[in-house]
């Protein structure tokens, strides 16, 4: 099959590339285009700013340029950069902006996907597009719909004292979160790890659930679906710093080190016990002062 992901640049959409393309990669055209937009809120006050800093900002600017000095011929670890993601399975990665362009629906016309993978991309993906490829248009929302529309999903998910957070895989259309649904992928929230722990792993548990029905793509049929009920949805935006603040009295963490520095050491062969683990401690530190 031609596969088309559409995916973000920062840690979460990267950990989450790499899940995705080590199942499909060897076996499929792959291209990915990548997305890079940063929404007003995310920066609107000193509790999601540090969240964008440590997914996105600390990540881009500093840590996979080091991990990709330090390792400029790659490496073996689980995780890959960007250029290692590209270097691993000989695929293409292009930045095209908002996917509404003329240049980047043509693009998307060139490429002639038989199916396309919306995997923590920015964009709003337009009904043009999303009916080009022949096997279907698939997102991957990290929160349970119809009930957790919106931003930052598995936020609310740990807001709302829920057991587990769903990654809802589903057949994109012209509304937003509200496509026919194809699985909702479960993972248990863990309340002593960080939100950025939950939301990494949320994404996990949807890729699996895409990766359960890759066989019907790959025979050919677009995956079956249901669609979704219009009862008990609510859209939620990002959180407020009340709401941060809230969530932290109530115990809750946004980024705690270990979590963080586990998430970077699947960047490196030995994990947390490389070589290279405490250089790296101490550039998050750095960053962090």
């Amino acid at each position: 099959m031609k596969v088309v992901v559409c995916a973000k640049k920062d840690l979460a959409g990267c950990v989450a590339l790499n899940r995705l393309l080590a199942a499909i990669a060897p076996r499929h055209d792959v291209f990915v285009v990548l997305s890079d937009y940063v929404l007003d809120a995310e920066c609107s006050n000193a509790y999601a700013a540090s969240l964008v800093a440590h997914e996105r900002n600390m990540v881009l600017e500093h840590i996979l340029p080091w991990l990709e000095a330090r390792f400029p011929e790659g490496n073996e670890a689980q995780c890959q950069t960007y250029a290692g993601l590209k270097k691993r399975y000989g695929i293409d990665m292009e930045m095209w902006g908002p996917m509404r362009s003329p240049a980047s629906r043509q693009a998307m016309r060139d490429l002639a996907p038989d199916v396309v993978i919306s995997c923590r991309y920015d964009y709003v993906i337009p009904t043009e597009v999303i009916d080009m490829p022949r096997l279907g248009t698939y997102g991957m929302h990290p929160g349970a719909l119809p009930d957790l529309q919106g931003l930052c999903s598995p936020f609310r998910a740990m807001e709302h004292g829920n057991e587990r957070s769903g990654c809802t895989l589903f057949h994109l259309d012209a509304g937003l979160d509200t496509g026919p649904i194809v699985e909702i992928g479960w993972w248990p929230i863990n309340y002593d790890r960080s939100l950025l722990w939950n939301f990494v792993h949320t994404y996990f548990a949807g890729i699996d659930a895409l990766l359960r029905h890759l066989p019907e793509l790959e025979a050919g049929r677009e995956l079956t679906t249901h669609v979704q009920s219009s009862e008990g949805r609510k859209y939620f935006s990002y959180p407020t710093e009340d709401e941060f603040r809230r969530f932290i009295r109530k115990g809750g963490q946004i980024v705690l080190p270990e979590d963080y520095h586990e998430v970077l050491s699947w960047f490196l062969p030995g994990g947390l016990a490389d070589p290279a683990m405490p250089e790296l401690r101490a550039l998050v530190s750095s960053l962090e002062s």
